[in-house]
């Protein structure tokens, strides 16, 4: 059940490596100082009652209680830094796959789930090295304690095997229950965390619809689930411990009983007695290995939801650059080289799609699409809402891979670009853009690390943004944090990241379509006199959009159904009803 995720814990404890030799060998170090203390502690007794000098046992003691108290010590400081650094590498893994995979991942989690993941998840992955050590080092005082009290004597080693079957039974089967119970707390917490993500994107939506307490009656309903899980663990932790706490008495009682009649019977000591007891007690102490079965149980559960992720492909790119020689000069040419220039500098890219499929949940989203973006050109993507315009897009932007098919860039399969030439020479501008970054000008040249500020000026014009940002208090240095942007005045800025760089390939994704139709008819504008040459991808709901492409792609249930001029196609009352939610207006200015 848990083999992925015990594969991630062993790959995480090697990450660990050293500081886990660190831990065990301090853990070695203090339990053998415990075990050796009530042999010497013994001796001293049985010198003190004979009249010999026990100077040097009593230092003997000293000393092992000084190191058990320095390795203890040494043990705890080295287990909180393994603690974080597993934390950090899980939180690391879970990232980095999520992003590999590409936001159209067919198995990635939701936000809330992926929050969940990066806290709870991977919270209580993070002890699973220490648990496994502790789990290791409480085992071992039951085992030398049996060699012990049987070379003690056999009478009082036999008491004690007795009693040991029954506790290895309490302990498998608390390790067994607590591991299915602590998946099913670690899933219900998921799923909470994703309603509440939810609801939060919405809240807007739930403040004007006067459903919030729906919405916390919704977020809420899986409590029941969450506490009945807790409280199942919790009973588990009780019985089991109701029986060890029965058992572990009555067992360390019958060995100082059996001990104290082997000394009535002349074949101990006094300080054996006294060792045999220690040892009894040292024994029993098994219940502390519920502590560490329980953490370590965690620890698995959490690992195994943090591998689910593995269940995302990742991306794959090309090695070498020069594999991709022929793709035209402007392809391998350094940033600083190319930056700012556009048209004849960088000819527009010839992009392909041959065949695509694309399936998710259960559904053809893209079936055998083959389409061709001819390279200088504008061409809009046309059809109803999921008809899979957006999904071509991203196929061409290269944000996912088809399940069946290729895509192609001047005839070069994408997957042997290599990373940094393919994010050189694409960029997307999206309908509801996500600005990263600390003020307006990071988020304009998240596009292009290292643009300078006449390189940000130029988007800004391109993307009609100059004149709204220049309002801002502080102008381009205005934190986002301070600044609410209206939906057009977001996706202007969204155009301007996408605008900063010399892509041979542009791809807007319904990007303007908060903006009125003067301020997008003078993007338009000036992305054609700024960038003749560069090839561009229209995601069109509007009317105006589409018919100033140079080609319209008809996009129905997932298939192309026709490619032509948008004048052409205007003829066909089919292709017309697809522009029916908009406005009236832009349907009479596109046909005229």
């Amino acid at each position: 059940m848990f083999g992925s995720g015990a594969r991630l814990l062993r790959t995480a404890a090697r990450a660990q490596a050293g500081r886990t030799v660190l831990l065990t060998v301090a853990n070695a170090a203090s339990t053998g100082a415990q075990l050796a203390l009530p042999a010497a502690l013994g001796a001293t007794v049985d010198a003190l009652i004979e009249g010999r000098d026990f100077t040097g046992c009593l230092l003997l003691c000293a000393s092992l209680v000084a190191l058990y108290v320095v390795t203890e010590a040494l043990s705890d400081y080295t287990a909180g830094l393994i603690q974080a650094r597993s934390a950090l590498f899980f939180r690391r893994l879970a990232t980095r796959r999520v992003l590999a995979a590409g936001p159209y991942a067919p198995a990635g989690p939701k936000s809330g789930e992926f929050a969940t993941l990066l806290l709870e998840s991977a919270a209580a992955a993070s002890m699973g090295t220490n648990a496994a050590v502790w789990l290791g080092f409480s085992l071992a005082p039951a085992l030398v304690a049996l060699a012990a009290l049987w070379w003690t004597d056999a009478s009082v080693g036999l008491v004690f095997t007795c009693g040991l079957p029954l506790a290895a039974w309490c302990l498998k089967a608390f390790a067994a229950d607590s591991s299915r119970l602590v998946a099913g707390y670690l899933d219900v917490q998921g799923e909470i965390s994703a309603r509440l993500t939810e609801a939060l994107d919405g809240a807007r939506t739930i403040a004007v619809s006067h459903t919030s307490e729906r919405e916390v009656a919704r977020i809420l309903a899986p409590l029941p689930r969450l506490r009945c899980s807790g409280q199942a663990l919790w009973q588990l932790q009780g019985k089991v411990t109701a029986r060890t706490g029965l058992l572990f008495p009555l067992l360390n009682a019958a060995v100082v009983a059996t001990a104290g009649l082997a000394l009535g019977a002349g074949r101990i000591t006094p300080g054996q007695l006294l060792a045999a007891a220690e040892y009894a007690a040292m024994g029993t102490g098994l219940g502390m290995s519920m502590l560490f079965i329980s953490q370590l149980s965690r620890a698995r559960a959490g690992a195994e939801r943090l591998a689910t992720l593995t269940a995302s492909r990742p991306m794959r790119y090309g090695e070498d650059g020069r594999s991709v020689a022929r793709w035209l000069h402007g392809a391998t040419q350094p940033e600083h080289e190319t930056r700012g220039r556009a048209g004849p500098g960088l000819p527009g890219a010839r992009a392909e799609i041959r065949g695509a499929v694309v399936r998710r949940g259960g559904r053809t989203l893209l079936d055998h699409v083959d389409l061709t973006v001819a390279p200088g050109r504008v061409t809009a993507l046309v059809g109803r809402s999921g008809s899979g315009k957006s999904m071509a897009a991203a196929l061409l932007g290269r944000l996912l891979d088809p399940d069946e098919g290729a895509v192609l860039l001047d005839g070069i399969p994408v997957p042997q670009v290599p990373k940094s030439v393919l994010r050189r020479q694409i960029a997307v501008a999206f309908e509801k853009p996500a600005l990263l970054g600390g003020d307006v000008a990071a988020a304009i040249t998240a596009g292009l690390p290292g643009a300078t500020g006449q390189d940000v000026l130029r988007a800004a014009r391109l993307a009609r943004a100059e004149s709204f940002i220049g309002k801002m208090p502080e102008g381009f240095a205005t934190e986002l944090a301070t600044v609410a942007m209206s939906g057009g005045e977001a996706q202007r800025v969204g155009l301007a990241r996408a605008f900063i760089r010399p892509a041979r390939l542009l791809i807007l994704d319904d990007a303007t379509s908060s903006l009125d139709m003067a301020t997008e008819h003078e993007v338009n504008q000036a992305l054609l006199a700024a960038m003749p040459g560069t090839t561009r991808v229209v995601v069109a709901h509007r009317v105006s959009s589409a018919a100033r492409a140079d080609t319209v792609v008809w996009l129905d249930g997932g298939r192309v159904r026709a490619v032509g001029a948008h004048a052409g196609l205007w003829l066909d009352p089919e292709y017309r009803a697809v522009f029916e939610p908009t406005a009236s207006g832009a349907r009479t200015e596109a046909a005229r």
